[in-house]
């Protein structure tokens, strides 16, 4: 049973066993016995919910401590000491083309470049479209990062995606 639920299930059952005590006690001798049946019901409230209450409130800092890295969670590469950001949609990589232009000190408007794509609110190059800037725009950073890119990124990605890296 999640945690949560274990929760819900304590605290209702713990309320209501506060709820037939302090009744029993209204109808034994009315305001005081309730209120005293009442004071010695509080603790089994009180030891049914705090175990439950400590684990979720440790699972909730944790997912909160994790939430910013999520975004960067088994897509973080870097290149030049500049994050690059590679996308995967419709079966392709997608490097960031204001990424790539910032690492390579490329001296081109990343907007203007050929081949541009809006992948999840970015605009984006396939590796052959770099490539293709590359043959027309020799630049000695810009071969650098397509080594880098077919090394580091598009093989690793490829023998995930082919079985390659499944342990026997």
């Amino acid at each position: 049973m999640p945690n949560w639920a274990l929760l819900l299930v304590r605290l209702a059952l713990s309320s209501a066993g506060c709820a037939l005590f302090t009744w029993i006690g209204w109808k034994l001798g009315r305001l005081p016995w309730a209120l005293v049946a009442f004071v010695f019901s509080t603790p089994l409230f009180g030891v049914a919910v705090a175990r439950p209450l400590v684990e979720l409130a440790h699972e909730g800092l944790s997912w909160l401590w994790r939430q910013p890295l999520d975004a960067w969670s088994g897509r973080y590469y870097e290149f030049n000491g500049v994050h690059v950001r590679v996308l995967e949609d419709a079966g392709r990589l997608w490097f960031c083309a204001d990424d790539v232009v910032m690492a390579c000190e490329l001296r081109v408007v990343a907007a203007a470049l050929p081949g541009l794509r809006r992948v999840e609110g970015l605009s984006c190059l396939s590796l052959e479209a770099f490539e293709a800037l590359h043959g027309t725009h020799p630049d000695h950073e810009l071969g650098r990062f397509l080594l880098w890119a077919r090394r580091e990124v598009v093989t690793p990605w490829e023998r995930k995606r082919s079985g390659a890296l499944v342990p026997r």
